[in-house]
């Protein structure tokens, strides 16, 4: 037997890493951010606003997203099928995405024709065609993808308890995208207002990432911005939590042979003083293959393929939540089981070899978020829409790299909250809620959807 490498290589220590350079200005009443990223001719290009899901009037949730999308179905004079030709010819992609606290309008283009894109997207922000037919064809395709996710037992499982956590009638309580019924109602009226009251130059900024040697940056900046103005209020209604302690919700699946599970409680906002504490704690706890929970259910229980952790943290408000689908005759089991890492977690804290393993491997992939315009874009459009400092992605691996045992379980024992956890299993209640009552999360409430 020929042996090629006598013994397993150990790791050496990361190499030095510094965030892309990137400049910063004003231009025709709008900001730019750049990012020249030496042979890559892809350049990512962005409108980033400040304004999301989170602002909208829970009534017509889903308007943010109708409204990028329409935003993409002609401009400037040109129809749907006009307006993809007018982009395909420039080998530019259009993409628009709405999330809880931002929206991005942009292509993904060559970097000869980055100006030319640029007239594009700005025709439009200036000029939609706003055309009633595209609008019904789009929102039509929005409800039967929001149908068809509302299918998926994990996904139902996490919308239940957000609706949980959240007070009634408020946006966060509702999907990000909206409901069937809220993006039905939204016509093209709704989509006008928003168009026109909340995606306003003031609250956006021009993003590019790729190669930008021939360009010039206050042209395409103009080409952008010119002509581009609105007013209203770019902030939403600020979030509600539900009241109520901790509690069991069955959302009743008769017959089926696995229980989704998501258990969470409220969490902190995006920015909080002890972030990169909490997000090492959560790694541990279930960010990582080898954390707690999927170590507990997946290797040691056998019970599931996978359990996971996270902070949702957002402008306004977090969320934490854990989900796993597990067998449906090992579902209260593995609720205890899950409960029980949670509680050795907000108890006693980080183990020296975890918190060191956390560390090493965030520290190691860091750079690969950044390895794509499209990661360095996303980055950037975080400066932007929570106000970061420009060296924050620099200090953000050092204080990885430097977080401590104690600024860790400190984290754990403020933001892992028992008393208040809801949980949420999509499953056959008639298998699982007896058994679920005997868990001593709270009272269990069986949910028959119609």
């Amino acid at each position: 037997m020929t042996v090629l490498v006598p013994e397993r290589p150990a790791a050496g220590e990361p190499r030095p890493y510094r965030f892309p350079a990137f400049t910063r200005h004003d231009v025709a009443g709008g900001t730019v951010i750049a990012c020249h990223l030496e042979r890559r001719p892809i350049v990512s290009m962005a409108l980033v606003s400040r304004v999301g899901a989170a602002a909208e009037d829970p009534g017509s949730a889903g308007v943010a997203q109708l409204t990028a999308d329409l935003l993409g179905q002609g401009a400037g004079g040109l129809d749907a099928h006009a307006f993809a030709i007018a982009g395909e010819r420039l080998g530019a992609s259009w993409f628009a995405a709405v999330g809880w606290d931002s929206s991005h309008l942009g292509f993904d283009v060559p970097s000869f024709a980055v100006p030319e894109a640029a007239r594009l997207l700005n025709s439009a922000l200036v000029a939609p065609a706003m055309i009633a037919e595209e609008l019904a064809r789009v929102r039509d395709e929005r409800v039967d993808d929001l149908v068809a996710e509302a299918a998926r037992p994990r996904v139902r499982a996490a919308r239940e308890l957000a609706a949980r956590l959240w007070a009634e009638g408020t946006r966060y309580a509702l999907p990000q995208g909206g409901t069937p019924d809220t993006v039905e109602g939204v016509d093209l009226d709704a989509v006008r207002a928003w168009h026109e009251s909340r995606l306003l130059p003031g609250a956006a900024a021009l993003v590019l990432a790729g190669d930008l040697t021939e360009l010039d940056l206050d042209l395409v900046g103009a080409a952008v911005f010119d002509g581009w103005a609105g007013t209203g209020e770019a902030g939403g209604a600020s979030p509600q939590a539900a009241t109520g302690g901790r509690r069991v919700v069955v959302v009743d699946r008769p017959g089926s042979v696995q229980s989704a599970l998501a258990l969470g409680h409220l969490g902190p906002a995006r920015g909080a003083p002890d972030e990169v504490a909490l997000t090492t704690m959560q790694a541990a706890l279930g960010g990582l293959f080898n954390s707690r929970l999927n170590y507990t259910l997946r290797e040691k229980k056998g019970y599931t393929y996978g359990a996971s952790a996270q902070y949702d943290m957002r402008r306004d408000g977090g969320v934490f939540v854990a989900q796993s689908e597990v067998k449906t005759e090992v579902t209260a089991p593995a609720v205890v089981d899950a409960v029980a890492e949670i509680a050795g977690m907000q108890a006693g804290g980080i183990r020296d070899d975890e918190l060191d393993d956390v560390r090493r491997q965030r520290v190691e992939r860091y750079p690969l978020a950044f390895a794509s315009p499209r990661g360095v874009l996303g980055a950037l459009s975080d400066l932007v829409v929570h106000d970061l400092p420009d060296d924050y992605y620099d200090r953000q691996r050092e204080r990885i790299a430097a977080v401590g045992k104690d600024e860790v379980d400190s984290a754990a024992a403020k933001h892992l909250r028992l008393d208040e956890l809801t949980l949420v299993v999509v499953g056959d209640a008639s298998a699982v809620a007896d058994s679920l009552g005997d868990v001593g999360l709270g009272p269990v409430e069986v949910r028959t959807d119609e």
